[in-house]
């Protein structure tokens, strides 16, 4: 792994942005498409499911989560923790049988083994490429923090060389066809109409194993449980060979001849290059968000009042702590300037922030200047209510007029007057029922469903002969 210095580190601590941008060295690498399932989309969220694909092979591995998988995970991937006494499973939610799982540095070792052997088997490779399909840098991120976990950052450098994202790859090669959504399962849609144009329905379900198209919209449970996307192994699979389809739909508009498998390999791995990170500035970019969200945190106690208001007024604070964060400042280092300088001070150093607006940086000047001055009153955010202040009380009093005149004039509304209007009228006594009252003094009837022709029989009961006994009497 190569080093970090130590002035690039406190750069980063200081708030600087640190742009480390080193090229992949020219060299033969191992392309291996990864990808992973989340109790969330937060880093301090657990992997479920690590998997990796390539031609040579590939790899997957339930991991036993210690938090819960949110609602939203849930129904992205079909699975959930389910607790059988004192123990703790997760249960797949197509097949309804319980998923053979690891914990979480078993399932790391499980892979670094499996890409320690990849590159044994190919000794003239000199490492891997990892490539995954992400708008953010989601993926390489919670798996550097899982090997941070247990140092084995090093050990993983050993054979895994950079992370390459290939969702901007996509919209450069499609950028020219108008295509702007580069989701993974759209592309590969895209890709398998666009290689076989006169494709049917049957051939497209036939593909789905290789491709993994989902025509089926009838929900996950009746799916193919090899084609689902909600599984990180089925993705791993569709990154990869979308990357493919993207390079030989390129090749066939310069020439006929399809591309070999190798060659087309070779031909993916210079495309990737320009996308690719190195893993020392992807730990560097990591740590650097760390501690730039650290920075955002002491900033809580200044919009406090603002995070218990509407969402309009917790929306302004967390912009106001973005753009704080990202150009270095703290509340410790503010406070010294505001000590030094007072209000002029604030404001001369807060010009360098130029995503804000002028009302918005007016805003946050008066914000922290009330903050750090005793002398004045904290600004706190006005939400928005009605005029008497009790309009959450009369829109449910609205509410439950409106629902009561409905439900009364259900009968005969909109000027039918072939309803009589003595249907519309409310209150009265109601009629009792002559099967009621048979019901309560001879018991239930024949409780059988009749036809809507069939009659009803309103025959006097007969009689009932008392017992002999009484008879005597």
């Amino acid at each position: 792994m190569v080093a970090i210095s130590e002035d690039s580190v406190s750069a980063a601590a200081s708030g600087q942005s640190v742009v480390v941008k080193e090229e992949l060295p020219s060299g033969n690498y191992i392309l291996v498409a990864v990808e992973i399932d989340t109790t969330g989309r937060r880093l301090v969220d657990e992997i479920v499911q690590l998997a990796a694909y390539t031609s040579k092979g590939s790899f997957q591995q339930y991991i036993m989560p210690y938090m819960n998988l949110n609602q939203a995970a849930r129904r992205r991937h079909q699975i959930r923790v389910i607790s059988i006494g004192f123990y703790r499973m997760l249960k797949s939610m197509q097949t309804y049988e319980i998923i053979k799982s690891k914990s979480e540095v078993a399932a790391l070792m499980d892979i670094l083994n499996w890409l320690e052997t990849l590159v044994a088997k190919q000794p003239n490779k000199e490492g891997i490429v990892m490539l995954y399909h992400d708008e953010r840098k989601f993926i390489p991120d919670m798996i550097l923090v899982a090997l941070k976990k247990y140092s084995l950052i090093d050990r993983f450098n050993r054979t895994v060389k950079a992370f390459a994202n290939t969702c901007p790859m996509a919209k450069a090669f499609l950028g020219k066809h108008g295509i702007k959504n580069c989701g993974l399962r759209k592309l590969s849609k895209l890709l398998a109409k666009s290689k076989d144009g006169n494709s049917t329905k049957e051939d497209e379900h036939e593909n789905v194993e290789g491709n993994a198209i989902i025509n089926d919209n009838r929900g996950p449970k009746n799916q193919k449980q090899g084609s689902f996307e909600g599984s990180a192994n089925v993705r791993a699979k569709m990154v990869y060979e979308m990357a493919l389809q993207l390079i030989e739909s390129e090749s066939s508009e310069s020439s006929e001849e399809a591309l070999e498998s190798s060659e087309a390999e070779v031909k993916l791995l210079n495309a990737v290059k320009p996308f690719s990170h190195l893993l020392n500035s992807t730990v560097l970019e990591l740590k650097d968000r760390n501690d730039s969200l650290g920075r955002q945190n002491s900033f809580r106690p200044i919009f406090l009042n603002y995070f218990r208001t509407t969402l309009h007024y917790r929306v302004r604070a967390v912009k106001y702590r973005i753009a704080l964060a990202e150009h270095g400042f703290t509340l410790k280092s503010l406070r010294a300037i505001w000590s030094d300088k007072r209000k002029a001070g604030l404001e001369l150093v807060l010009t360098a922030i130029d995503s804000l607006k002028t009302e918005e940086m007016a805003e946050l000047l008066n914000l922290l200047d009330s903050y750090y001055d005793p002398s004045k009153a904290t600004i706190k955010p006005k939400s928005k209510r009605s005029g008497n202040g009790n309009g959450n009380a009369t829109r449910r009093r609205n509410r439950a007029k409106g629902a009561a005149s409905s439900k009364n004039g259900a009968i005969g509304a909109g000027g039918d007057n072939s309803v009589p209007d003595s249907a519309n009228k409310s209150g009265g006594r109601p009629r009792r029922k002559r099967n009621n009252i048979q019901n309560n003094i001879l018991g239930p009837q024949n409780t059988e469903k009749r036809s809507p022709n069939a009659v009803m029989v309103t025959s006097t009961p007969k009689p009932i002969k008392p017992p002999k006994t009484f008879a005597r009497i």
